[in-house]
């Protein structure tokens, strides 16, 4: 009994795993999509803004499940990051209107998932 328990939970952690993978490529893919359709820019500058945001997401991750944290603690580390991300989507050659228009989408995907998160929908669209 204890094998097939083992095995069942074996089987749906990696269910998990390979669903939390597909939902990190799906959202990535939006992100290029948007790059290149509403902010106009070209695949080397697409792959250079997907570098620092994938540099920068476990950070981001961290500070949004820091149960600990207050909002406005939160929102200030986000800022911070955000900072440090815009240095180097300056020195990739963003123009401050481009980096304003990836800050308006962040704000709204941010928004998404928390809407999603609040109504218990756990993006299983």
């Amino acid at each position: 009994m204890k094998k097939i328990i083992f095995c069942f939970t074996m089987l749906l952690t990696l269910a998990a795993t390979r669903s939390h993978a597909q939902n990190m490529q799906k959202m990535q893919e939006v992100w290029k999509t948007y790059l290149k359709d509403s902010v106009q820019l070209a695949d080397p500058m697409i792959d250079s803004v997907m570098a620092v945001r994938m540099q920068y997401m476990p950070q981001m991750r961290e500070i949004f499940m820091d149960q600990s944290a207050t909002a406005a603690d939160k929102q200030t580390k986000f800022q911070s990051l955000r900072s440090e991300m815009d240095v180097r989507y300056k020195s990739a050659g963003l123009t401050d209107a481009q980096i304003q228009q990836i800050h308006q989408h962040e704000d709204y995907m941010r928004q998404q998932m928390m809407n999603r998160m609040n109504n218990g929908g756990g993006g299983g669209q």
